[in-house]
């Protein structure tokens, strides 16, 4: 092999080197834009985990205001919300809704008129990696003495 040779020979090699290092770069940014769009999938699913949650706590059939078999929307019966609450304060009642709620806290806050707070719902994790609070303002309907209040329901979705 003469000089020629070995000179079409490095050059074979340089295009070779040059070539594997500019896809090892392109492998590097594609990586890294892959784990972000992975890593936004991520918290879009649990966005959607944690809504679906508020949703089933915003319409538990267990608290709505129904009436003459008309429903009224992000209404609470306040009866029926002390009942609930003071019900899921035993551990195996409150086991029986971990499959609708999960690692949850929801709770009831009256606002107007009075300042009453009700926890319906608690299982929070040992350890919190971490939490979305949904805030919700929902009527709240008081049958003894057929009144309306205005209230907020808040949920805690832990991850």
């Amino acid at each position: 092999m003469g000089l020629r040779g070995q000179m079409k020979m490095f050059e074979t090699i340089a295009v070779l080197v040059v070539f594997f290092f500019l896809l090892a770069i392109v492998s590097v940014f594609y990586l890294s834009f892959q784990r972000s769009s992975i890593a936004d999938e991520a918290t879009q699913l649990e966005d959607s985990v944690a809504l679906q949650v508020v949703f089933k706590a915003l319409y538990m059939p267990e608290l709505d205001c129904s009436f003459l078999l008309s429903q009224r929307d992000n209404c609470i019966d306040v009866l029926k919300l002390e009942s609930m609450s003071l019900l899921l304060e035993n551990e195996a009642l409150a086991t029986e809704y971990f499959e609708e709620f999960g690692n949850a806290k929801i709770q009831v806050k009256q606002i107007y008129p009075s300042d009453d707070s009700w926890t319906l719902y608690v299982h929070e994790p040992d350890e919190k990696e971490r939490e979305r609070v949904t805030r919700s303002p929902v009527l709240l309907y008081d049958a003894r003495s057929d009144s309306y209040g205005f209230g907020v329901m808040e949920v805690w979705v832990y991850d």
